[in-house]
């Protein structure tokens, strides 16, 4: 099956780089076809919580990560490890990454090794639309896949249109502090009117080497980070091939490699830090789309994945061990994917969906040996395959006052360990249902509630590379979510609209898994039962000051208790969750003048605990970050010159989002681009 699945991949790369030699054929009955982005999501309509930020968004506020967008969103807790090129990981109410998928232009990203997908391994220069989806998302036409996760982290590339000329292109420079150095370059080009490619290309370095105090050390309260320097190159090709009669096929090749030192946790009166990390990561994925008839649409989807990482560190206590100072563990993830969807609309108010996804992940490894070595070391490791099968069943009712929509995925996976390790399997039917009502005639208010069950299979990290061995169980997790959405619009004031949402939640895990954080092998262990309980605010307005100033005020606020209540007899018995505050939230207030866009934004987060006992010692300290952006666009012919101007973290105080890995204090960015 792996083998037939790549062939398919390559055949859909060769079909759309060859479709535009017949685009010649009878060119006179053929009409321009420019292709478009799809319609953005209502969030007011939505049956569950959906935040939105578009690529004017990350311009207004000065966002230049995806991560610094994700920080703006409610319900999300940002795991940071500190410095420009630190791990930075997504968990949505608490839940846990592993919760969490990302999806690129459709498809789920995968990392079976961790259950974990490092944020900062994708940019925002070819971003269009990024938008987060806590629960199920009401569009019913998509991956098995997407079904799977209590909710989704959406990347949606650019989809090029062109007007005047037939090609587009976009440089970027910035520089910083700590040594960054960031230039990147996007393409776009129309080959034909059937045919589109563009590519992107972002390269990032930094020495990563900030000021930071630790009060408690008296020997070495004020340092440098050290070993935190960074080199990321990422570089993607898109190819957009509209093969007529409602066809349309759509393939990117995607290459990700990083070299950084991870500058671990601070210790009392020793800096000492050598560990590194070395990231290369290939994909290439297809997507080819038919409409059959106003009734019928299929879509199928498929991707190959290879992720290749080192881990190396340098320490004298080594030597007695392995006779070198120096070890490293490799891994090789292999991921072969392929899915297929039919929509099916029975009138305009009925749709239908069925979608199957077939997997394979493979991961290979060698652990703890000197660099030296080049013998397999590894013969008493498992080298597990994973062979996964999704099926997801969907409806949806739609009229203009209610969505309703409900679901139904069908998990089976199948596990094979060599070396004796035991061969596993997994079942489980996990059924979600979502309504959005508008009680009124007018839309102005609507009222949602949904429910999502979800099933999570321990990763092979959790299984067995975690530095406490044990037999995990699965997570079961249901989602309650209640809530409600106004949007309002004024005519005779300066005010032009004020959006609000308010949602209420109860989820509950069963045999929850926690990550003890540490930069590479985490420990795990099985909860047992955990609930979370909270409340996301969510409130947008925009106010026409003049007819050339508008003012655009943003804030959101997170509730969110979060607690282990396995057993009335354990210490940490309804304890908050490990890295998981009460209370956050952020605000955001940019003015929109004819000479500058100028965006003021503030950060804040209680405290957290980084163990699951919540004592003095556990407790990690809230913060607040301020952060300020300045950006003015030039008009040169029919180009776009732009200067942007960044300062983070203004009060310039040292906090830490993971306990003994602090952040940096104040910093600067400065950008020029230039786009025609």
């Amino acid at each position: 099956m792996r083998t037939i699945l790549i062939l398919i991949l390559f055949i859909t790369v060769f079909v759309s780089t060859n479709a535009q030699i017949n685009d010649s054929i009878n060119a006179r009955n053929l009409s321009p076809v420019e292709i478009s982005a799809s319609a953005t999501p209502s969030t007011t309509r939505s049956s569950t919580p959906l935040q939105i930020m578009t690529a004017q968004n990350f311009e207004e506020q000065g966002l230049q990560s995806v991560s610094d967008a994700v920080k703006r969103f409610n319900g999300i807790v940002l795991k940071d490890y500190g410095g420009i090129g630190g791990l930075k990981t997504v968990s949505i109410r608490g839940m846990g990454a592993e919760h969490t998928a990302i999806s690129y232009d459709g498809i789920i990203v995968s990392n079976m090794q961790s259950g974990q997908v490092d944020i900062s391994r994708f940019s925002l220069d070819n971003i269009s639309v990024l938008s987060l989806n806590i629960g199920q998302s009401d569009n019913i036409f998509q991956t098995a896949k997407a079904f799977s996760s209590a909710g989704v982290l959406n990347l949606q590339t650019i989809t090029p249109t062109f007007f005047d000329k037939n090609y587009k292109g976009h440089l970027k420079v910035t520089g910083g502090s700590f040594g960054l150095f960031n230039p990147s370059i996007d393409y776009q080009q129309k080959i034909s009117n059937r045919f589109i490619v563009t590519a992107n290309i972002n390269w990032q370095r930094a020495d990563g080497n900030y000021p930071f105090t630790v009060k408690e050390d008296k020997l070495l309260p004020n340092r440098k980070r050290k070993n935190s320097d960074t080199s990321i190159l990422r570089s993607e090709v898109n190819l957009h091939n509209d093969l007529g009669n409602a066809e349309s096929l759509k393939t990117k090749l995607y290459y990700y490699d990083s070299e950084r030192g991870l500058p671990g946790s601070i210790t009392i009166a020793n800096d000492f830090a050598k560990e590194r990390l070395k990231n290369r990561s290939f994909f290439i994925q297809s997507t080819y789309s038919k409409d059959f008839n106003s009734n019928f649409k299929f879509k199928s989807q498929a991707k190959y994945d290879n992720n290749y990482t080192r881990y190396t560190d340098t320490n004298s206590q080594y030597e007695e061990k392995y006779g070198s100072d120096q070890i490293h563990n490799k891994y090789t993830e292999q991921e072969v994917y392929w899915s297929n969807a039919l929509l099916y609309t029975v009138n305009d108010k009925i749709q239908l969906s069925i979608a199957e996804d077939l997997s394979f992940n493979h991961l290979k490894n060698r652990l703890a040996k000197p660099l030296n070595d080049t013998e397999n070391s590894t013969n008493n490791q498992p080298f597990p395959k994973r062979y996964g099968s999704l099926t997801s069943l969907a409806a949806q009712y739609k009229t203009q006052r209610l969505t309703a929509t409900a679901s139904l995925l069908m998990t089976y996976v199948s596990e094979k360990n060599q070396n004796n390790y035991p061969n596993q399997e997994f079942k489980k039917l996990s059924p979600s249902v979502g309504v959005s009502f508008a009680p009124f005639n007018s839309e102005a208010i609507r009222i949602r509630a949904s429910y999502k069950h979800g099933f999570r299979i321990p990763t092979f990290t959790e299984l067995y590379y975690s530095t406490v061995i044990k037999s995990l169980k699965p997570e079961t997790a249901n989602q309650f979510n209640i809530g409600t959405t106004w949007l309002t619009e004024f005519t005779e004031s300066p005010i032009s609209f004020v959006k609000l949402s308010i949602d209420g939640y109860y989820n509950k895990i069963h045999d929850k898994i926690i990550i003890i954080p540490t930069m590479f092998i985490p420990r795990t262990m099985n909860l047992g039962e955990v609930e979370m309980k909270g409340t996301d605010i969510n409130a947008f307005t925009e106010v026409i000051l003049t007819p050339k100033f508008k003012l655009n005020i943003e804030g959101v606020y997170s509730y969110m208790k979060a607690i282990d209540v396995t057993s009335s007899s354990d210490k940490n018995y309804k304890d908050q969750i490990p890295y998981t505050p009460e209370h956050s939230g952020s605000a955001t207030v940019g003015l929109n003048t004819p000479w500058l866009n100028i965006s003021y934004t503030i950060l804040m987060s209680g405290d957290r605990y980084m163990n699951p006992q919540n004592i003095a010692d556990n407790k990690v300290k809230g913060y607040t970050d301020h952060s300020i952006s300045l950006y003015k666009q030039f008009k040169v012919s029919k180009s776009d010159l732009y200067l942007q101007g960044n300062i983070q973290n203004i009060g310039n105080k040292n906090y830490d989002i993971i306990r003994y890995y602090p952040m940096p204090g104040r910093s600067f960015k400065i950008t020029a681009g230039y786009k025609f």
